[in-house]
């Protein structure tokens, strides 16, 4: 018979497998309804939080490889939501950067989304809210733990 972990990783797995697939789903079409990808929105995210990033630092942050990471970042760049420039330090370093069109996109997403997440935490007895945003930050640190990006970003 498994042990109690054993059990509970069990039940997480279930609920946390189907947690996720219909927050893919539901992130998935209030992000594409604005004409991005979840990758392109991951990015400009990313973005927004740090201004500017190296590729290698995108591609990092994304688990990305700097092709995948290239192909992304030129849609954007094409949509003029960011901008590619040299690194002040090292001009062989390419640095993205989100553009103030770019920034009101972030932004009009976000608001969409906080606005799902306010009604979900409305189901949420009031009482448990905190608990439940505490347990989700711990699980996130489990995870960022454990994490196992590609071995190597850099192609």
């Amino acid at each position: 018979m498994p042990d109690r972990v054993t059990q509970q990783a069990r039940r997480l797995y279930g609920v946390f497998s189907e947690l996720l697939r219909r927050y893919q789903f539901r992130d998935r079409d209030q992000i594409c309804c604005h004409g991005l990808t979840v990758t392109q929105c991951y990015t400009m995210e990313a973005l927004a939080r740090r201004d500017s990033m190296t590729m290698g630092e995108l591609a990092e942050h994304l688990c990305l490889k700097i092709s995948s990471m290239t192909r992304v970042v030129d849609h954007l760049v094409a949509e003029g939501w960011v901008r590619r420039g040299d690194d002040p330090d090292d001009r062989r370093i390419c640095r993205v950067q989100i553009t103030h069109r770019g920034r009101l996109l972030v932004e009009k997403v976000q608001r969409g989304l906080l606005a799902e997440y306010e009604q979900v935490l409305r189901a949420v007895p009031a009482e448990s809210r905190e608990a439940v945003i505490a347990a989700v930050g711990h699980l996130l640190a489990a995870f960022e733990e454990r994490q196992c990006c590609a071995a190597d970003p850099q192609e």
